[in-house]
């Protein structure tokens, strides 16, 4: 099996098997991360992974055309269209455009689940955020304002009035902010849910559901760790029931065949239903394919390229049992000298899986909020959700004293004040 992977998932590379041959199309921007490459995979380099002119000048200077590979994998949402158009010249399988179009632009997902007679947020689309349209007014009491074609959260807003809406958008055009296609979404109140699941010859082989703590847009908003936590398919089978059929038939509507999706919802307790939010052609991002993996033994960073490349059956599960939850381990402003070590965060009461991302001496600046805004995030394993919760807010807040920073741009006089000079000598010896 010979797999195309348009920029690197260090997570599908750990998890697939040796057996599929691998070739990345590596981008500047991935080779300076450094992110681990196994030896047994090839890599061919290119400006830019997500620029189809890019990519396919580099893949016919690697000897590479037509019937080269099986399979074009992405896991980023901006290289899922590049994928597409690849699998599409070279004759390999790979998520077909319309559908990744559907996928990456929230006001088609949105049209097409509404079509299909599903239950989904409002919206309207605002073409140029930086020029509102002449008399363009808050259709909704309340929304949520995001680039169409968005991601982790970024240039995310809650819009509370008509005044709100015309003050973002003067914000965005003084801030350069670089979408400019929006889309302002009717705000939905309720608890937030997530589905992670498998494909195969358009039925779903594996299901996840999960949670999180409070809706993912609040915790970016509050700059609170993001935390989530898996339902149980026995102990919340309640939730499974009630979230899959919405799961399914939107998945139907969306047209994805084979892949992997990650699908999000509101559920609202006082009339016992679930609203569709929005689903990407992807998996879950930060702590969920830990997460997932070890509730439900089943590694989502294998299953998603394997999709591509083959037919696969119902996948096998390995339920634990008890609560699985995860938490963001948060940055804090600066250049980075110090901060516990993945042993030591494992070593903590019921952690079960931990990642760091960021090393020493990395600048960290005081960014916009977005989910990419963290040092790593931690699993935990409980008897309960209580203690899952409690250990989870423990856990990011015993990670946070001990991030050990230096300010960005310090004069002399503050770096002699730190404490780390304290045996600072001006000189020594003698000339005498």
């Amino acid at each position: 099996m010979r797999l195309l992977m348009i920029g690197v998932d260090p997570t599908a590379l750990e998890g697939l098997p040796a057996t599929v041959d691998v070739t990345v199309l590596m981008g500047a921007l991935n080779k300076d991360q450094g992110d681990p490459i196994p030896d047994r995979v090839r890599t061919v380099f290119v400006d830019d992974q997500k620029n189809v002119d890019s990519a396919l000048n580099g893949l016919y200077r690697a000897g590479f055309g037509e019937g080269s590979f099986d399979a074009v994998y992405a896991f980023d949402d901006p290289q899922l269209m590049t994928a597409a158009a690849l699998g599409a010249l070279l004759g390999a399988n790979a998520v077909p455009a319309p559908t990744v179009a559907l996928f990456r632009d929230k006001s088609l997902q949105k049209r097409r689940i509404a079509e299909a007679g599903l239950p989904v947020t409002g919206y309207a689309v605002i073409d140029d955020i930086r020029e509102l349209p002449d008399g363009f007014t808050m259709p909704f009491a309340r929304g949520v304002l995001k680039p169409v074609a968005g991601m982790a959260t970024q240039s995310t807003y809650v819009v509370e009035n008509q005044a709100d809406l015309v003050r973002i958008s003067a914000q965005c055009r003084a801030g350069k902010v670089s979408a400019r296609n929006f889309l302002l979404e009717e705000f939905v109140p309720g608890d937030e849910w997530f589905a992670d699941g498998i494909m195969s010859d358009g039925h779903i082989r594996f299901l996840a559901l999960g949670r999180y703590a409070q809706p993912c847009l609040s915790a970016v908003q509050q700059r609170s760790p993001v935390q989530t936590f898996s339902f149980d398919p026995t102990a919340d089978k309640w939730a499974f029931d009630l979230a899959r059929p919405l799961i399914e038939q939107s998945i139907a509507a969306l047209g994805l065949v084979d892949g992997i999706f990650h699908l999000e919802m509101f559920h609202q307790p006082e009339n016992g239903r679930v609203v569709f939010s929005e689903c990407g052609a992807r998996r879950g991002g930060g702590p969920i394919r830990d997460q997932i993996r070890y509730k439900y033994g089943v590694d989502l960073g294998e299953y998603g390229p394997l999709a591509l490349l083959q037919p696969l059956p119902e996948i096998p599960t390995r339920i634990r049992e008890g609560v699985v939850a995860s938490t963001f381990l948060p940055l804090k402003p600066g250049v980075i000298v110090g901060f516990p070590t993945a042993a030591e965060i494992a070593a903590q009461p019921d952690v079960a899986r931990t990642r760091l991302y960021v090393p020493v001496g990395k600048r960290i600046e005081a960014a916009a909020a977005n989910t990419f805004y963290r040092m790593g995030e931690v699993t935990v394993h409980t008897a309960d959700a209580a203690t899952a919760e409690r250990r989870l807010t423990e856990l990011a807040a015993w990670f946070t004293d001990r991030i050990d920073v230096v300010a960005l741009n310090p004069t002399l006089r503050e770096l002699f004040a730190d404490p780390r000079n304290a045996g600072f000598q001006y000189e020594a010896g003698t000339i005498d």
